[in-house]
């Protein structure tokens, strides 16, 4: 047995190097169930059909030792598949610090015939519950805003990665994987826990190559393994050396985990939250639409700006989003972006923004940074099919949709119309990207959005592109963004940027973020679970995760203001949590006056941004921080001035009337009666 003993846990291996125990010396809880494998290899079998290779951990024989705080495993060799030796070293290091263990990986190729391409490392594995109560075991997962899992070790976990049945070997195990960096996985952590206690999981990795966050369950036993997978795609001569897989118990829930994700960030991570201009910090929200639609019919032209925009004001928001500005209509020609003459041309386009300004509000206009169409000139005449992502298969990688009216002809007679997906790792792509930019402060646009800007990290197989390996696709994504806010910025410290979805390197280099789907689970909205969370179900929408870890970025309620159906519901968690108000009338066709009673209620809640603007509009959200409440089905969220006071959102979505008493950590208290099915704020002091 090799023991590694530090202030936070005790971890050990037997001689095979399976995990046999991860003790939270914290709360005195023994975590093992079973002896658990801590890696898997995958590799390719050059010159034959094999792809997809394991060589499993249990199968070797490593030479271990243990040096002060710190145990090595080697392996001078690898034992594959039908009798094969693969000359190749791989070396785990597992070293315990005050906060826990970390791992890292070394790897080293001497052999032609294979190409290494994958090592998930699970230095935690083989355990079941954090304190012999799984049923109350927690994942907090980074997808978008964030994801909780309840009872991981007896679910099918397969299910929250996006995994159709049986792609996989879900007769063996199931697992919850997701790329970082992109919506998947918005941040490279996540964290198991319960009341009180938990383990935190993360990776700190810097270089941008593709993270893999993973959590595996095996079926029969019902237990759990935790770790990164990381994918090196070795060939013969090649090494590679991973960065640190952190594993560490903590007292408290989820929160302790995130507080530790922020701190790596902010010293090691490369994290700088943004300084934007004050139209944007005190921003409630939007009017979405979209003028020109995929099938070339118009929902305004440009001569209706005006009338949108003073409509948009009355419900408390000073911002229009245009979409479907250019040629061709909403989604087709991308990244040409020539001003459509059908709606007025560039002249009327300037002149509806010019209207806009002069009543003191502002204009945004969308781009794509992902989409490239084989119809638009950019592809055809400007190099443009040397941008694109190349899949393992050796093809452009479509990003398929259609949108239609009225017909049925062009949406079920035909597949989806395809645009493709561009590559960060293709200098061309950045220059178009900074040229679509310019294209729209020239028309005297506020901002510009970035479409689809933090898609999962394809590994591309272009040649010609800066990336080393097809994992490392986007490895310079985060500095792009980073040149785009500064040549954004070049046009005026006023002038914004934003891209759709939430990702935590990218999102430094945003003033706001679309976000994706925010919309309460519809579980929180029946009337034997309203408010309890707890009560609703074993998986929820968990947006605390992402905006306690990083409050100082902004984003959107996607997918809450499409019409009235549960518009009580969807504004008041949007107003509980900050979100801005992403108003995308039938799906960006309609306008504000289509829906009525949601427009009066906006005006309610974004008075109340307003006359809270020092917390809500610009505090830092903290979650259930310094204070308690004693009522679960109102839910209450933590805002903090500048001056360090307390104030209160709270969301009853129960049907009836409910009064909650919130008592501050410094002994203040408040009493709030919130109406039933609203929100409201409250100044705790």
């Amino acid at each position: 047995m090799f023991t590694l003993q530090g202030k936070t846990m005790r971890y050990a291996l037997d001689e095979k190097g399976r995990n046999t125990s991860c003790y939270n010396t914290l709360t005195c809880h023994e975590y093992m169930e079973h002896p658990g494998a801590i890696w898997k290899m995958i590799y390719l079998l050059k010159d034959t059909e094999r792809v997809e290779v394991p060589i499993w951990a249990d199968k070797q024989m490593p030479d271990i030792r243990k040096e002060g705080s710190t145990i090595i495993l080697r392996y001078d060799s690898l034992a594959g598949e039908d009798g094969l030796v693969i000359d190749a070293q791989l070396l785990i290091t597992l070293r315990m610090n005050d906060l826990g263990l970390q791992a890292t990986a070394k790897i080293t190729n001497r052999d032609s015939r294979v190409q290494l391409m994958e090592l998930q490392l699970t230095p935690v594995s083989g355990v079941r519950s954090l304190s012999g109560d799984p049923e109350n075991d927690y994942i907090a997962w980074p997808s978008s805003l964030g994801r909780k899992v309840r009872n991981p070790a007896y679910r099918d976990l397969s299910t929250f990665a996006g995994f159709r049945k049986y792609e996989r070997h879900d007769q063996y195990h199931t697992d919850m994987d997701a790329l970082y960096q992109g919506d998947g996985a918005s941040m490279q952590w996540y964290d198991w826990y319960r009341e009180g206690e938990g383990l935190y999981i993360a990776s700190e990795d810097t270089t941008r190559q593709a993270v893999c966050l993973h959590i595996e369950r095996e079926t029969k036993e019902n237990i759990l393994r935790f770790g990164i997978i990381r994918y090196p795609m070795l060939d013969e001569g090649e090494s590679w050396e991973g960065e640190a897989v952190d594993c560490y118990p903590h007292l408290g829930d989820w929160h302790a985990g995130a507080k530790m994700y922020r701190k790596w960030m902010d010293e090691k991570g490369g994290f700088t939250a943004p300084v934007r201009p004050d139209w944007c910090q005190d921003f409630t929200g939007w009017l979405r639409v979209i003028l020109k639609q995929h099938h070339c019919e118009l929902n305004w032209d440009f001569s209706d700006i005006p009338a949108l925009y003073d409509e948009a004001a009355k419900a408390g928001f000073n911002t229009l989003y245009l979409l479907g500005w250019e040629k061709g209509g909403f989604a087709r020609l991308w990244p040409d972006y020539v001003v459509d003459d059908r709606m007025g041309g560039a002249e009327k386009l300037r002149e509806g923004i010019e209207y806009v300004h002069k009543k003191g509000g502002k204009v945004l206009l969308f781009l794509s940074y992902a989409l490239i169409d084989h119809q638009s000139e950019f592809y055809k005449k400007e190099g443009g099919d040397k941008a694109t992502i190349k899949s393992i298969w050796g093809e452009d990688i479509p990003f398929a949709e259609t949108y239609c009216g009225e017909g049925t002809y062009r949406k079920i007679g035909n597949p989806p119309m395809p645009m493709y997906l561009a590559c960060p790792g293709a200098p061309l792509w950045q220059e178009k990207m900074k040229w679509s930019a310019k294209q729209c402060f020239d028309l005297g646009a506020d901002g510009v959005l970035y479409d689809i800007g933090a898609m999962k990290p394809f590994f591309c197989y272009a040649e010609g592109h800066t990336h080393k390996k097809p994992s490392h696709s986007h490895e310079h994504k985060a500095a792009n963004y980073a040149g785009l806010r500064r040549y954004v910025k070049s046009f005026g410290d006023d002038k914004i940027i934003l891209m759709e979805h939430n990702t935590d390197i990218f999102g430094q280099s945003m003033d706001l973020v679309h976000s994706g789907d925010t919309r309460p689970d519809t579980r929180l909205l029946r009337p034997e679970t309203a408010g309890n969370p707890e009560d609703a179900g074993n998986d929820l929408r968990f947006n605390e995760m992402y905006r306690y870890t990083f409050p100082e970025l902004l984003m959107t309620n996607r997918s809450s203001g499409m019409d009235e159906d549960h518009y009580l519901a969807y504004a008041g968690q949007s107003f509980l949590y900050g979100l801005k108000f992403d108003m995308t009338i039938y799906r960006c066709c309609g306008k504000l006056s289509d829906i009525p009673r949601y427009m009066t209620y906006l005006q309610e809640l974004t008075a109340l941004c307003r006359e809270y603007g020092d917390w809500l509009l610009r505090g830092k959200f903290v979650d259930t921080d310094g204070f308690r409440t004693d009522n679960k089905k109102v839910f209450v969220k933590g805002w903090k001035a500048a001056d360090g006071t307390l104030a209160l959102t709270l969301w009853n979505p129960t049907g009836t009337d409910e009064t909650v008493h919130i008592t501050g950590d410094n002994g203040r208290t408040v009493t709030v009666t919130v109406n039933a099915e609203k929100a409201t704020a409250a100044l705790l002091g």
